[in-house]
C-alpha cells in the first residue's frame, strides 16, 4: 500500500505500539491473519499482548487489511465504510470523561437526552432525533453505541475512545457502518468540528 494513503504514518505507529508498520504486517502473515476476519484479528492483537490499546488494534488491523487488499480505503468488509478522528484535549482523562458523559458535553456530540443511562442495552433518543443503543461502556476509557440520524438509511456504530497523551487526554471518534464514501467524507467533517466544539467547550471552562 501506498504510504500516501495511510493517515497514520509509521513514525506515530512505531511510537505507540513499538512497530512500525512492515513489522506488523509480517507479525500478521506470520498469525495467520490474512484469512481472518476483522474482529478477530483486532482481538488477537490484544489477546496476545502485542497491543494493549483497543483503538492501536484496530488502527493496524485496518492497515494490515489495506496492505493485504482486504479493504478498499475506508470501508470493510464487516463494518461498511468507516472513519476516525482524533484531538487532544488539555484534560485529565477524568475531566475529559466527564466533559463526554455529562448533559452539557454530551449535547454536543450526541444530541440532547434529557435522560440516558449510561449501561449496556439501553435505548435512547434524542431531541434532534437520532437514536441507537448503548453497547458497551468503560468509564475513563470508552464508550461504544449504535447511532441513527434521521437522514441515515441504518444504524452506524460510533465508539469514543480516551487514551491519556502525558498530561492531556487524546479524544478519538470511530464510526463504522457508514453506507458510502460519500458518508464518510461528510462524518469526518462533522466529527471534526464535534471535536473542535469540545475542545472550545472544556477552554472556556462553563
Amino acid at each position: 500500500m501506498s504510504t500516501t494513503q495511510r493517515k497514520i504514518s509509521d513514525a506515530a505507529v512505531r511510537k505507540a505500539t513499538g512497530k512500525g508498520w512492515d513489522e506488523w504486517f509480517a507479525l500478521l502473515d506470520s498469525e495467520g491473519a490474512e484469512a481472518l476476519p476483522h474482529k478477530q484479528v483486532a482481538q488477537m492483537l490484544h489477546d496476545k499482548g502485542y497491543i494493549a490499546s483497543g483503538w492501536w488494534c484496530q488502527m493496524v488491523t485496518v492497515e494490515y487489511e489495506r496492505a493485504r487488499g482486504k479493504r478498499v480505503l475506508g470501508g470493510t468488509e464487516s463494518a461498511g465504510f468507516q472513519i476516525g478522528v482524533q484531538k487532544t484535549l488539555p484534560l485529565s482523562p477524568e475531566e475529559a470523561w466527564a466533559l463526554i458523559v455529562e448533559p452539557a458535553g454530551r449535547a454536543l456530540w450526541l444530541g440532547t437526552v434529557p435522560e440516558l443511562r449510561w449501561e449496556k442495552g439501553a435505548a435512547y433518543e434524542t431531541a434532534e432525533g437520532a437514536r441507537g443503543e448503548i453497547r458497551s461502556f468503560t468509564p475513563q476509557k470508552l464508550v461504544r453505541l449504535t447511532w441513527q440520524p434521521p437522514d441515515f438509511p441504518a444504524p452506524s456504530t460510533l465508539q469514543v475512545y480516551l487514551e491519556p497523551s502525558g498530561k492531556k487526554t487524546a479524544v478519538r471518534f470511530h464510526q463504522e457502518k457508514l453506507a458510502s464514501a460519500e458518508a464518510r467524507e461528510e462524518m469526518r467533517v462533522h466529527w471534526r468540528v464535534v471535536l473542535q466544539k469540545l475542545a472550545e467547550f472544556a477552554e472556556s471552562g462553563e
